[in-house]
Order: structure tokens, then sequence, then C-alpha cells
């Protein structure tokens, strides 16, 4: 059973509106990722807030090229409820792997809520279902528990450990039931 709406790029669960970014959430998406709780999982740049967010214009302008290049990308992750971007969630390509994650990043304040996988399970739907995609990869940082539990709950299977962007990683897999 589907738990996502899809109406082009943008996917409305029960509680989340996952929709493409606009160079307009770049401010509070700038202030999600300057928290020390949610960087310390992400490639973090240690710089004023005011930097941070000219930094995350030019970031949130490749997640909205990855769309128009790939048919498919990051969403902005609104929390329906209270109309407040909450952090991301979507599918990227890397082309490190020539496959496609699923990933995410959440603010703190949305932690232990089961956004991310509520995200998830949308994400890997698109995936399978509108982009057609045979297969899906997520990545993550062995000490990452509460991202690992994520990926273990919409089904991921744990594939080993792969060197990227300069870390070792937790690699996880989930193949499209659908493809031959």
């Amino acid at each position: 059973m589907s738990t996502a709406v899809a109406d082009g790029r943008v996917v409305e669960t029960a509680r989340l509106l996952l929709r493409p970014f606009t160079l307009d959430d770049a401010d509070a998406y700038a202030a999600i990722r300057a928290k020390p709780a949610v960087a310390r999982f992400i490639t973090a740049w240690d710089e004023p807030i005011a930097r941070l967010r000219v930094r995350m214009r030019d970031y949130l302008g490749e997640f909205i090229a990855h769309w128009d290049t790939h048919g498919y990308g990051p969403w902005a992750m609104v929390e329906k409820s209270s109309g407040t971007l909450i952090g991301h969630h979507g599918l990227r390509f890397l082309p490190e792997f020539a496959e496609t994650e699923i990933l995410y990043t959440l603010d703190d304040t949305a932690w232990g809520k089961g956004y991310a996988t509520e995200g998830a399970v949308a994400a890997r739907e698109f995936a399978f279902d509108a982009a057609g995609l045979g297969h899906v990869v997520a990545l993550t940082r062995p000490e990452n528990h509460g991202s690992r539990r994520v990926m273990e709950r919409i089904g991921m299977q744990r594939a080993g450990t792969v060197r990227f962007r300069g870390a070792d990683v937790l690699r996880y897999e989930s193949r499209n039931p659908k493809a031959g």
C-alpha cells in the first residue's frame, strides 16, 4: 500500500510535503545545517551563518539542477501541520558509484517523530515507480544509528562498507521488486 501521493515532482505523505527546493529556502535550510547536532553526520561547513546562507543558495541550486538533469532529486521536506521546512529528503545520483541514493537530513527538532522513515518510504516508492529505477542505495556513517534504523525499517539490506568523499560509510541497498 502506497503511503505517498505523487504529483509530478511533489510528493505528499500523511504528515509531509516533499517538494523541490527553491532558492527562497536557503536561509531556513542553512539554519538547519548550522546546528552542531545535525552537522556531525553530514558534510559541515564551519563558517559564519551569513556565509553559510550564501553557500546554501549554491547547494540548493545543485539540488534544483539535479531535477532537471535526472528527473528526480532532493526535496525540501516540509511538515504539513506547521508549514515548516524540517530538512531535505529524496534521491541523488552518485557518479562515484553510478547509482542513486536515498538521502536525507532533518532538523534535530524533527528527530524521533518518524519523519525520516516516512520520507524514506516515499523516496523509495518514487524511485521505483515514478523514476523507474532498478535499485537504490543509502549511505551513512557507522555511528549514525538513527539513520541506520531508518534504512532497516524501510527494508534496505546492509551491503558492506565503501569509501565515500573521504569517509568510510555503510552501504545499504534496496532492489525494485517490479524490475526484471
